[in-house]
């Protein structure tokens, strides 16, 4: 179903457990496709809106955090979600424009914001609105600071207790590399700290539950016990994980997002968990995530590349309505589930996945874009791509809309001689190694400049992709040579044009 300027939709939120609503204002070209505005709309609701309710609707005026007080418009696809619940016509409530894009529609999230944002009392939402605008000036550590700074990290601003941030009314992330004193009074005060990242506690225990995060990061080396807070929709675990730690999580996690690095482990208290991303994997097992994570509305894999152990028990999540793999393999044509074995999929992108099944997929899956489902299935890859490009770091750009195929061959040839060259320098001596590894950077460097001004494709992502192969390249040079790295990538960044 395609929408229609005026049209009106609702949609479930599972953080609010409410339906929210949306109109469709209006259908705009951008570049060569046809996109709808869509806008939120001041409405909640235990069941869907009722036809004759839509003349009372009004639009929904955002002012969480550091919003300015205004519409929430978004351009979406003109396909409309198959959660998606169609209400009715009515005039556009605004002939407003955008600037905002998104994947998706949201499912009614920044409705779910803004309610949460009322909920904090409001001589409290003043100051920080007042702080937030102001140029004032505060004395932290016997140092003068913005009052209206809105994030800190310990690294770079040493301090004991956490009750000294006080003094900043905005705060509203924070990195610790160790655990200060008085650190859940302070969290359990502000109720705009939504974001920690938190390193080396020594902690076992952590009860986080009277806090306002919403997204916790957290080194889970040594911890036995982890209580989380009903508001939390995304946890990242890093460090050393103890398979039988407990965590206490509302509804065993069926509104949270879990975030993990190359392994699922198992988790003991979030047998309910609503969502899973994992990326660098390996390899990774369904029957394990099953067996864990059953009830999974939303999963995204990124290999490195890697391989999916018993794909086929991807039918068995009855509740999944996202799916998402990149470079991962191991699973043929006869894997691939039917759509009526995924009743809630309303969308399911693969890339860079084995060429039978990717045609198996389309073919499954092309009739259910007309009931909403976005698809997206491209580079499509036989045995033959994965033997040559298992150590690629750049196998990405292969199919990549911006870069020719020549760029991307050119790419992965700079790198495998660039290793080839400083696999060859083991036996040199540590002078020798500086400067012979230095003028490998030169060509290296010199090899994407030469790429990117013929044709001018390398933009962030691909910048970050050439350092990020880069600093790979050099950590395999032994550490007993005692090369200055630092000053390698520094001849880098002086020598690139892009």
């Amino acid at each position: 179903m395609f929408a229609k300027a005026g049209d009106v939709y609702c949609v479930y939120n599972t953080h609010l457990k409410k339906y929210t609503a949306c109109q469709i204002t209006k259908l705009e070209e951008k570049g060569e496709k046809l996109k709808a505005i869509l806008l939120s709309l001041d409405w909640v609701g235990e069941q869907p809106l009722k036809e004759e309710e839509l003349s009372s609707l009004k639009p929904l005026y955002k002012d969480f955090m550091y919003w300015e007080r205004g519409l929430h418009l978004i351009y979406v696809d003109i396909n409309v979600p198959a959660n998606y619940i169609f209400i009715g016509n009515r005039s556009p409530l605004t002939t407003e424009s955008t600037n905002a894009y998104a994947v998706s529609w949201e499912n009614g999230y920044d409705v779910y914001r803004q309610l949460k944002w009322q909920e904090i009392p409001k001589e409290k939402r003043d100051f920080f609105k007042k702080a937030d605008k102001s140029k004032e000036k505060v004395l932290f550590l016997g140092e003068e600071c913005a009052i209206s700074r809105q994030n800190l990290n310990s690294k770079l601003t040493e301090f004991d207790d956490a009750l000294e941030l006080k003094v900043f009314p905005c705060l509203s992330e924070l990195t610790l590399n160790k655990w200060p004193q008085n650190l859940y009074e302070y969290l359990q005060f502000n109720p705009f700290l939504n974001v920690i990242k938190l390193e080396n506690h020594e902690q076992t225990k952590l009860d986080f539950s009277h806090t306002y995060l919403r997204r916790l990061t957290l080194d889970m080396t040594g911890v036995k016990e982890l209580q989380l807070n009903d508001d939390l929709e995304e946890l990242i675990l890093i460090g050393d994980f103890n398979e039988n730690c407990q965590i206490q999580a509302k509804e065993n996690g069926a509104n949270l997002r879990l975030l993990l690095h190359k392994s699922v482990p198992i988790v003991q208290g979030l047998k309910d968990l609503g969502a899973l991303h994992c990326s660098g994997i390996l390899e990774i097992d369904f029957a394990q995530v099953l067996s864990c994570y059953p009830k999974l509305r939303e999963l995204r894999l990124w290999g490195k590349p890697g391989n999916i152990r018993n794909f086929y028990k991807l039918s068995e999540f009855k509740e999944l309505a996202v799916f998402s793999t990149v470079d991962l393999f191991g699973f043929t044509a006869e894997d691939i589930p039917r759509p009526e074995d995924l009743p809630k999929l309303n969308m399911f992108w693969m890339s860079s996945l084995p060429e039978d099944a990717a045609k198996v997929a389309k073919t499954y899956y092309k009739k259910q874009q007309e009931k909403g489902l976005n698809l997206w299935i491209q580079k499509p890859r036989k045995s033959e791509w994965l033997a040559q490009n298992l150590n690629n770091p750049f196998r990405s750009w292969d199919g990549q809309e911006n870069i020719s195929a020549a760029n991307a061959k050119k790419a992965a040839t700079l790198y495998k001689k660039t290793r080839a060259g400083i696999s060859k320098l083991v036996k040199s001596s540590a002078d020798e190694m500086m400067q012979q590894v230095t003028d490998l950077v030169r060509v290296y460097t010199e090899g994407f400049n030469k790429m990117d001004k013929r044709n001018c494709f390398i933009e962030t992502s691909e910048r970050e992709d050439i350092y990020t192969a880069l600093v790979d390249l050099l950590n395999l040079i032994p550490a007993e040579f005692n090369i200055n790295k630092e000053k390698l990538l520094q001849v880098f960044d002086e020598l690139r044009d892009f």
